[in-house]
This record gives structure tokens, sequence and C-alpha cells, in this order.
């Protein structure tokens, strides 16, 4: 998102205020092995940079539970970011092998019982607005 989109939505009364930007994970070796090419650091940035031109911004994200591999110390660093963040909105999933994605190739072994759990942390965190 360029600083150029941002004065365009800050300035134009027109625009929606509601941003919707997809962070994945909270974790910078979840977003890799995501195969994003943005880290937290940027992210963070990025959502000051959106607060501070457009103060009454509404930032929505996606956020992705039981990514293969994910730890519970990289969960949290996910949960540290959502309840730092404070998103208007998200919109939480659990992992599942999509063909043709980064992921796919990864053994899938974040048990659902850990997966759903994960889910409801951040669905309450969310809901508490």
């Amino acid at each position: 998102m360029s600083d150029e989109l941002i004065n365009a939505i800050a300035e134009c009364e027109k625009v929606s205020k509601e941003i919707h930007l997809p962070i994945q994970s909270g974790d910078n070796e979840i977003l890799r092995k995501m195969n994003r090419k943005y880290t937290v650091a940027r992210y963070k940035k990025l959502i000051k940079k959106i607060r501070a031109k457009i103060p009454n911004a509404r930032i929505s994200t996606d956020i992705i539970v039981g990514f293969p591999g994910e730890t519970k110390k990289q969960f949290a660093n996910t949960v540290k970011l959502f309840k730092e963040l404070k998103f208007a909105k998200a919109y939480v999933a659990m992992y599942s092998p999509r063909p043709g994605t980064a992921a796919y190739k990864l053994t899938d072994n974040v048990p659902i019982r850990e997966k759903k759990h994960r889910w409801k942390i951040l669905n309450e965190i969310i809901n508490k607005k």
C-alpha cells in the first residue's frame, strides 16, 4: 500500500475508511513459509502510517492458525500482534492444504484440536470489542 494510496483515502471523503490488510501470521518465520514478501515489522510500520494519516480508519485482517509447523511460541507472536494492532475485524481461518500454494508440500502437523483452540482464542479477542 503506497503513500499515494494512503493519502488518497485520507483526503477523499467518498472513499471508505475501512481497509483490509491480511497479515496471515504474527511470526516472521511463518510468513516466510507462507511465501509472504513482508515482515511483521514492515506490516506494523504500514499500520502506524495509515493510522497517523487516517485516524478513523477501521482496519481488518486475515489470520491463518495452525499453519504447518506453527509452534505455540509462533502462535503467541500472532496473539501479541493481534492484541497490539487492535483490528476492527478479523477473518480467522484454520489452515487446510490448498493445491498450488507454497504450503501444499508441507506436512499439516498441527492437530485439528489445536487449530480450533487457536481459532477460538483469536475470535474471543476480536469479539471483545
